[in-house]
């Protein structure tokens, strides 16, 4: 597996604008779907993956830029530790980077990663909002934190706020998640809003919903996306937004917000024959880190 991002050329990770890291987080739990039923630890670390398929040809973003303002920072040391411990250390690296004022992108791992990088935007910012990409609303009101309670734990911190987030993509909803959809009322954009509305609608609407904050962080569960782009997920599902779709969306944001940073979860790379997954992935990565600071 390549060690290191070829595309990330930046020397010094104090002289980039965006730093990237894996973290293999795992221990949120499974999904029901028939891909989530085994506990078994994942074999294959997928930042380690998306690593290796991009760096077979190494490509610049459509917008022809390099990566001389990315850093890649390896993988944090998180396996074989407790679920608190895997997310003090995730957190931790987030809001380091949140307070050098450099983009954050971690690529985990599972839902773990999630909770970790919201907990670290509450912990830095008190005015940032949060766009949630995933086919699912992750809200379930469950007294533990797992894959499916995510939001409902993290909007109990405090500045993570259900009105300043926006979640993007949502499409399969069990009824535990309904019910805290409507204790919480965040804003939601469902994916067919898009053929409806179209994208500069869309725009606007995810710019209402995020509200009045300087900041946004971008929590991406592959899920969200169309499953014929990301087929190595955990629960795919049809009807998603493609990935240009997603990378339009953003570079609208990113005139009007400063994008702190993401976090990439859920790919299981055991399913990932083609690679296209792993390369979607690595193709976000290159082009978040790319985005332009608003003026």
């Amino acid at each position: 597996m390549s060690p290191r991002l070829r595309h990330a050329s930046c020397p010094e990770e104090s002289q980039a604008r965006a730093v990237m890291f894996g973290a293999n987080t795992q221990g949120a739990g499974f999904s029901e779907s028939a891909r989530g039923k085994s506990e078994a630890p994942r074999k294959l670390f997928t930042a380690d993956v998306v690593r290796d398929a991009d760096n077979e040809s190494p490509s610049l973003t459509e917008l022809l830029e390099d990566g001389a303002l990315l850093f890649d920072a390896g993988n944090l040391p998180v396996e074989g530790l407790a679920a608190s411990e895997q997310l003090a250390v995730v957190r931790a690296r987030f809001a380091g980077l949140f307070r050098a004022g450099q983009r954050a992108i971690g690529v985990g791992g599972d839902h773990f990663i999630k909770y970790a990088a919201l907990a670290a935007v509450s912990d830095v910012f008190e005015d940032c909002g949060v766009l949630y990409v995933d086919a699912h609303p992750d809200c379930a009101q469950n007294e533990a934190l797992g894959f499916d309670s995510i939001l409902h734990h993290a909007w109990k911190l405090p500045h993570v706020r259900p009105e300043r987030t926006c979640l993007f993509g949502v499409r399969q909803v069990n009824a535990r998640e309904r019910d805290g959809l409507r204790v919480w009322r965040p804003g939601v954009i469902a994916a067919t809003e898009l053929v409806e509305r179209g994208l500069p609608a869309v725009l606007e609407t995810m710019v209402a919903q995020l509200g009045g904050v300087r900041r946004v962080f971008v929590s991406v569960d592959l899920d969200g996306l169309a499953p014929h782009e990301v087929p190595a997920v955990e629960a795919p599902y049809p009807g998603g937004p493609t990935f240009r779709e997603l990378l339009v969306l953003l570079r609208g944001l990113s005139r009007r917000y400063e994008l702190v940073g993401m976090d990439v979860s859920e790919f299981i790379p055991e399913l990932d024959t083609a690679r296209l997954t792993a390369l979607v992935t690595a193709r976000l990565v290159k082009e978040f880190a790319a985005l332009p600071m608003p003026r």
